[in-house]
């Protein structure tokens, strides 16, 4: 972990052993309302620690994790990211949350489509940031058909390939689900880098911040 200045008062984690893994992660805030947060490729529990931190100050329960082979987590061989993700959102409900919102940047937000469907009870939210269609073995647009809870779909602007993903994200998305998409005003920030306090687009925060009120409170 490269941030150890930002994670003082965080709760370490491990959890992942049925699927044959040590997981490690950082929950901060003891709210109801659960934000598990999934890193970009080639990142680690810092990318998602700012913006989860402010979710904690707000109200919720946050956890922040290393996928397998990335940070302090061990690599596991078979292990898709999209069972990492579900494997989250299981610790974060033994920790005490009661409700679940996913929030994955590029990466984590394939990966957080991917397993949204997949979960019991289903989450309340999710928020998919700069997701690729395809990443390793989790296909967004698959999950994307079968969501049913509200789903916020956001890319910077001027990311390459990324607006017109979110675009096809929310044409599979069914009907009669909730979502919406936004584009960083003039942005190249990716992911994560969308809400990030420090050099984050406001408009997207703000819709991020905005759509988890409505959908999912903090309590």
């Amino acid at each position: 972990m490269n941030c150890p200045d930002q994670t003082t008062g965080a709760k370490p984690v491990h959890f992942g052993t049925d699927l044959r893994a040590d997981l490690y992660g950082l929950v901060f805030g003891t709210g109801k309302t659960g934000v598990v947060i999934s890193h970009m490729n080639g990142g680690d529990v810092c990318q998602g620690t700012p913006f989860g931190k402010e979710l904690a100050q707000a109200g919720y329960r946050v956890l922040v994790f290393d996928f397998a082979g990335f940070g302090v987590s061990s690599a596991a061989a078979g292990v898709t990211y999209a069972d990492q993700v579900k494997a989250a959102a299981a610790a974060l409900r033994a920790d005490g949350a009661t409700s679940i919102v996913l929030l994955g940047g590029s990466m984590g937000a394939t990966a957080t489509l991917a397993a949204a469907p997949g979960i019991t009870p289903p989450p309340a939210a999710v928020v998919a940031l700069s997701p690729p269609l395809l990443f390793s073995n989790d296909n967004a647009e698959a999950g994307a058909a079968k969501l049913s809870m509200p789903v916020l779909y956001a890319a910077g602007a001027l990311e390459s390939e990324y607006p017109e993903n979110i675009a096809k994200l929310a044409a599979e998305t069914p009907k009669n689900v909730p979502h919406q998409t936004v584009l960083g005003e003039a942005s190249l920030n990716h992911g994560l880098y969308l809400t990030d306090p420090a050099i984050g687009v406001p408009g997207v925060r703000t819709a991020v911040e905005d759509f988890l009120k409505k959908y999912a409170p903090a309590s």
